[in-house]
């Protein structure tokens, strides 16, 4: 794929931002999470805060009105692209960093997740998915190539603004 000088030329100021120095701080918004028994919100809280660690963040999640805390690290790799969410407990996660996006696909009590963050200057738009595995379907097959499907039953979705 190609692109012409004009948008060769193109810098947005979250181009210029470096990931995850200058996106530290609190972000508070509400979580909306959608299953079918319907649309329910609480309030969520999303802390990336420095550390003395120049290769370790902390990544705080506060749920709900009692704000139950999930206190969990984000680590540096060698590679500018590729993070681990280190959840403090011995499970540590793969995440991928592109276009201020950091991606991670993973699985629990069978359930595939996918889980995508999106930072802007003001806020961040946190979104995650959960698709049983026991609910695989064929999709389909094209050019030799068989095609699951795993229909996602709970969608979260939150735009949380940095304070």
């Amino acid at each position: 794929m190609t692109t012409s000088k004009a948008e060769q030329n193109v810098k947005t100021n979250s181009d210029l931002l470096l990931f995850p120095e200058d996106y530290t701080g609190i972000y508070k918004g509400k979580l909306n999470i959608t299953t079918s028994n319907g649309l329910n919100s609480i309030p969520m809280e999303l802390h990336l805060l420095a550390t003395q660690d120049s290769l370790k963040y902390d990544y705080k999640i506060f749920y709900g009105e009692e704000r139950s805390e999930r206190p969990y690290s984000l680590l540096k790799t060698n590679n500018p692209n590729l993070f681990e969410l280190d959840e403090n407990n011995g499970i540590i996660l793969p995440t991928a960093y592109s276009e201020n996006t950091l991606f991670s696909t993973y699985e629990v009590a069978g359930n595939l997740l996918t889980s995508t963050l999106i930072f802007n200057e003001e806020y961040i738009e946190f979104l995650i998915s959960f698709s049983p595995l026991e609910s695989k379907e064929l999709a389909g097959e094209a050019e030799g190539f068989e095609v699951s499907a795993y229909p996602i039953t709970v969608m979260q979705k939150a735009r949380l603004f940095k304070e």
